[in-house]
């Protein structure tokens, strides 16, 4: 009982307080535990595109309701018996999966959210696709409703050696899945 207790005491300690998801610490520890064994694996890394603008017309605690929904949809995707899903803070979450249908799992992911989160927008910025405020200089432009993009890597045993390269090609990966317009998933084919 005193060894369960400590275990939720130190999941506590490393949860995201927004989502309760575990946080950086415990992410890095299960890559490192992954790596360790010579378990292969798929790291995805899930963003928000447009949140910013999103945070600063609707609120943040509208913002925080759009990233609350995201890290449920990201949960959702998940096989609890093979795959974690962890929340870096923000917009931004991790999904390591073991799964055969990882794809089809992010998919659904993509889908979903794109069905829901228009729920969180008005109808007039929904019917226009986007609303219109001031960018970070100030300047009015139009932005888009908020998206989900998704950089998928897959990790081989042996092809790295701590969590912070594979981190650094899941950040690569990322901005690859950003790139693309709309809920988006971007798979690293490379070796």
């Amino acid at each position: 009982m005193r060894e369960l207790t400590r275990m939720q005491i130190e999941a506590a300690r490393y949860a995201n307080p927004l989502t309760l998801l575990p946080g950086n610490v415990p992410i890095g520890k299960h890559i490192e535990s992954l790596l360790h064994s010579g378990t292969p694996f798929v790291v995805c890394y899930g963003d928000l595109d447009h949140f910013k603008p999103f945070n600063d017309v609707y609120s943040y605690e509208k913002g925080d309701e759009m990233i609350r929904l995201a890290g449920r949809i990201l949960g959702s995707a998940c096989d609890p018996r093979l795959d974690f899903i962890g929340h870096i803070g923000g917009d931004d979450f991790i999904l390591i999966m073991q799964s055969a249908d990882r794809e089809q799992r992010c998919r659904n992911a993509l889908q979903s959210f794109a069905a829901t989160s228009v729920a969180l927008a008005c109808e007039e910025h929904r019917r226009a696709g986007g609303y219109e405020s001031a960018d970070r200089n100030g300047t009015v432009v139009f932005h888009p409703l908020t998206t989900l993009s998704i950089g998928a890597v897959r990790i081989q045993p042996g092809q790295f050696d701590s969590h912070h390269e594979v981190s650094a090609t899941a950040t690569e990966a990322k901005k690859m899945a950003k790139r693309i317009c709309g809920n988006s998933l971007f798979v690293e084919q490379r070796k």
